[in-house]
């Protein structure tokens, strides 16, 4: 079992026949490799618990950035189309090309961060983002072009933030303990709905439009201030499980976070190329070529898509409905789900963990190939599902119909239900891919966004047409016609495509060692 399980890797790839490798791979894609029961001994991480929740904490606060800049914009769209004398039409297309760049800046900067080290994106992305909040809080009136060109420029550099955050949670936790991280990692994109449009309320009444970019320039500029000053670089291509000093330029000006430990175990650097070309080649990511990545990406884009149809139909229709609310109230609606999101983040982080031990999962650095990864992952998301659609649904009809709590109390469910099921498909994604953190949750961002964006483009057409309460109706019933099928397909096929990722990769990798030993050679 031995022999079959690692012959593909011994042999390259070119003396094959390409039948016979396929038929390897099939063969051994259902053997157990033998050492699959062996500990893994190595200490994944010379970082503490609660350092490590230092660290998401502080790349929560990055993340937050991102879908705060989207939804503190929303209450000054009057104010801003007055000032530039356009359409409301008009100034949505800035909320559309902002989804369109939230959703493909990150196929750029994840990559980066993934190859060049987490704190470089960072830097990168922030100062972009603080430039661009500067400039729209400064542009002159007449300039709507200059409106449309900055709003996609902040978008490009808020958007990245949250992947590049969850690759770091790759990086410092293992797949036992990634759970708990991840969902507080999701805190801050889960926040940033919640309070920024009573923020962007309260700024654009105060200080006009312009101080809601003010107000992001700042908050931008502090959190980039805190990263270079307090956060340790973490990719493994780097710093392996933290022992490894970085070299000076991705060291933290005061680094409050321990690194020089008695029980830590040095480990070396994971293999990877760290030059330019190497980020290069990984803007063109060879994993959405795979079967179950792709599952998980599409199906985690339709209940991305739910969530945002419901945030963009929370005000038109409660204003409608309940006509003594005012701009303020009526942001403070926003609240509930934004908690019930946060507390979904919390919860579902230590429910996963549970789960991963359940299934027999140890807190090792590697998913033994045995192991039943799917099934531990995505057990209870059609449980998770069920909730949020039916809340959805009742939120469509209830408004106008009941007290103003009902659809809120929904409104909350929804929220704590559907982040539960989209933070599950965070993890898996992560666990699939080991070492590509930043660039699957990039790909993640890219198919959320952009369905996102479609779906609210289209939403209050629909909603004119269909109403209010079978507008819910139908995307709920499409989100579970197309969720249900997708992460059942992973779960019965996943496990042979993730066995037969695994052995190509120790083919390649036995393939890279021959040259470089043939390249030694020659050269000696």
């Amino acid at each position: 079992m031995s022999n079959e399980s690692t012959a593909p890797a011994q042999q390259p790839p070119n003396d094959l026949d390409t039948n016979e490798k396929k038929d390897d791979i099939e063969a051994a894609a259902v053997a157990p490799p033998a050492d699959a029961s062996e500990p893994d001994k190595e200490q994944y991480s010379v970082w503490s618990h609660n350092e490590k929740i230092a660290i998401v904490v502080l790349t929560g606060a990055a993340s937050m950035l991102s879908t705060m800049s989207g939804q503190i914009y929303f209450p000054a769209i009057p104010a801003i189309a007055d000032a530039f004398h356009v359409s409301i039409e008009d100034i949505n297309l800035t909320v559309t090309s902002y989804l369109i760049l939230q959703g493909l800046s990150p196929m750029v900067f994840g990559p980066l961060a993934d190859v060049k080290g987490r704190r470089l994106a960072y830097i990168i992305c922030l100062t972009i983002l603080c430039g661009s909040c500067i400039g729209m809080a400064v542009m002159p009136q007449d300039a709507y072009w200059l409106l449309v060109l900055l709003r996609c420029v902040q978008s490009a550099g808020s958007a990245s933030t949250v992947s590049i955050g969850f690759g770091t949670v790759t990086d410092i936790a293992t797949p036992a303990e990634r759970g708990t991280l991840i969902g507080i990692a999701s805190l801050g994109p889960m926040l940033g709905p919640s309070i920024g449009p009573i923020l962007g309320g309260v700024l654009a009444d105060k200080f006009s439009w312009r101080g809601i970019f003010w107000f992001m320039a700042a908050f931008a500029a502090a959190v980039e201030i805190a990263l270079i000053l307090l956060l340790p670089e973490t990719l493994r291509k780097i710093v392996g499980n933290g022992s490894i000093p970085p070299p000076i330029h991705l060291r933290p000006l005061f680094p409050f976070l321990r690194r020089d430990k008695p029980d830590a175990e040095p480990l070396k650097a994971t293999p990877g190329d760290t030059s330019t070309l190497s980020a290069l080649k990984h803007l063109n990511p060879r994993f959405l070529k795979e079967p179950d990545v792709v599952a998980i990406l599409s199906s985690n884009a339709c209940t991305f898509a739910l969530f945002q149809a419901v945030s963009a139909t929370i005000s038109p229709l409660l204003f409608e409905s309940y006509p003594f609310l005012t701009q303020t109230t009526v942001g403070l609606c926003f609240l509930p789900v934004g908690i019930g999101a946060t507390i979904g983040s919390m919860v579902v982080g230590r429910i996963m963990d549970a789960e991963f031990r359940r299934f027999g999962g140890s807190r090792g650095a590697r998913i033994p190939p045995d192991f039943p990864l799917e099934k531990a992952r995505l057990r209870l998301v059609p449980v998770f599902l069920a909730v949020a659609l039916a809340a959805a649904i009742i939120f469509g009809w209830t408004p106008g119909r009941a007290s103003l709590a009902v659809p809120l109390v929904f409104n909350f469910t929804f929220g704590l239900s559907l982040v539960a099921v989209m933070n599950v498909h965070q993890a898996i994604c992560l666990d699939l891919l080991p070492g590509q953190g930043a660039s699957i949750t990039a790909a993640n961002n890219m198919f959320r966004c952009l369905l996102g964006a479609g779906i609210v483009a289209a939403v209050d057409a629909l909603r004119r047409i269909l109403g209010n309460g079978w507008l819910f109706v139908l995307l709920s019933g499409a989100c579970a016609i197309t969720v249900l099928p997708l992460i059942t397909y992973v779960r019965v096929y996943g496990p042979r495509q993730r066995e037969k990722r695994r052995i190509r990769k120790e083919a390649r990798e036995a393939e890279e060692e021959e040259e470089k030993r043939r390249a030694n050679e020659t050269s000696a």
